[in-house]
């Protein structure tokens, strides 16, 4: 089984009209967000071993304090491909450093935007609890986390989908204390 974990970058700052999109960072309820999914996907067992990685400075801020939380050692690949990517780019981005890493990990997290992480979510998303279906239809928050087993041997056949195992949005998990 393979698991695949998909995430929308933290709550960004617009404060400054100025700023290139691409070089945006996170603001305050930003990396509140980012820090409490760190700390349900180390509590939840979901820790990936590779890491898909927007180059937006969004995503490398969320990935950043996902990983103090999540206390891995996982292989990250900073990828400008995925920068506000649609579902089959992130697909071959996300492929091409899978078939580049050295040993297949079980677990791996794709950080990225929308409307492609939603998409792309949706689109892998073939089973799970109706309820939880519903709720990911609807809309994809920033540092929302869609979690998908697919029953695969292999990462080719990601394409193919999976269940959903869970969908969660940062408004759902307490606060960090």
């Amino acid at each position: 089984m393979k698991r695949l974990l998909l995430l929308r970058h933290a709550k960004s700052d617009w404060s400054d009209e100025d700023l290139d999109d691409h070089a945006r960072t996170l603001n305050a309820r930003g990396r509140a967000a980012a820090t409490r999914m760190g700390q349900y996907i180390k509590e939840n067992g979901l820790v990936p071993q590779l890491i898909v990685c927007s180059t937006a400075t969004r995503t490398r801020e969320t990935l950043e304090l996902l990983q103090q939380e999540m206390g891995t050692e996982a292989k990250v690949c900073f990828d400008r491909g995925m920068y506000l990517a649609m579902p089959e780019q992130m697909l071959d981005v996300a492929l091409e450093h899978l078939q580049q890493a050295e040993t297949e990990p079980d677990c791996v997290l794709i950080l990225a935007h929308n409307p492609g992480t939603h998409s792309l979510a949706l689109g892998l998303a073939h089973s799970g609890d109706a309820q939880v279906l519903s709720t990911l239809q609807r809309k994809y928050p920033t540092a929302a986390l869609t979690v998908i087993d697919c029953d695969a041997s292999d990462w080719s056949d990601l394409p193919a989908g999976g269940h959903l195992k869970a969908f969660v949005m940062p408004r759902t998990l307490p606060d960090v204390s």
